[in-house]
């Protein structure tokens, strides 16, 4: 029966970290195609005319931040039972926070879309506004987007917090882990307000997507390991 209970919770395990480590992958390629026709160093007409040239992008990028969002939702249950009979509260308020990050993903693939489908209508090619009446209106959409950025990518710091505080009440998560996680975690916080072009976010964010892909891995290897000893006579 021990044996057989083991067995289940090593699985848990492996179905956890697989879920976990399919986000991240997630999240890395989104930010990889994202999308951004905002530059300091261009004019107005330069940024419309890089926006109307490259529309699929804007779309791919807004299809690959709504995929992000369903995936980190569909991994909250898998995490939560990770924990199931050895934490009480903690892996819960875990959850909420990547519940918040999803939903912030969401919201942000919301407003790329609403965007892609002003373009998609002509907007640029419309001969009864100015430039710079198309430009605030498109402006005003991106602003959108980029709050639910940082909302999300906010709940993805106290997400890294939470889960780098674990260890002190389970030692078997990696030192390394909650080194990277509590220092990442609130410093992508902060520079997600104060200043998100900042070299210090994108490092923390680097941090953030090392540390939980080192617990991913460990998670289940231990379980793949403890199988192979569980079906050992």
């Amino acid at each position: 029966m021990q044996t057989e209970l083991r067995k289940k919770q090593r699985q848990r395990e492996i179905l956890a970290g697989l879920t976990i480590i399919l986000a991240v992958s997630s999240y890395i390629s989104s930010l990889l195609l994202d999308f951004n026709f905002v530059s300091p160093f261009a004019t107005l007409q330069e940024d419309l005319s890089y926006l109307a040239n490259h529309v699929r992008n804007l779309q791919i990028s807004v299809w690959a931040w709504l995929g992000t969002s369903l995936i980190t939702l569909l991994a909250i249950p898998p995490f939560i039972r990770l924990f199931k009979g050895r934490m009480k509260i903690f892996q819960y308020v875990n959850g909420i926070w990547l519940l918040g990050a999803s939903a912030g993903f969401l919201m942000m693939g919301i407003s790329g879309m609403e965007l892609y489908r002003e373009l998609a209508a002509g907007v640029l090619n419309s001969t009864q506004e100015t430039n710079e009446e198309i430009w605030i209106r498109l402006l005003g959409l991106f602003q959108d987007e980029q709050f639910y950025r940082r909302i999300g990518s906010s709940f993805v710091g106290l997400f890294a917090m939470g889960l780098g505080l674990i260890r002190f009440k389970m030692r078997r998560i990696p030192i390394v882990t909650t080194v990277l996680l509590c220092i990442c975690g609130p410093a992508m916080i902060f520079f997600n307000w104060y200043d998100p072009d900042h070299l210090i976010r994108t490092a923390a964010m680097a941090g953030i997507v090392i540390g939980v892909s080192v617990f991913s891995v460990r998670v289940i290897n231990k379980g793949l390991e403890e199988n192979r000893e569980a079906a050992t006579p």
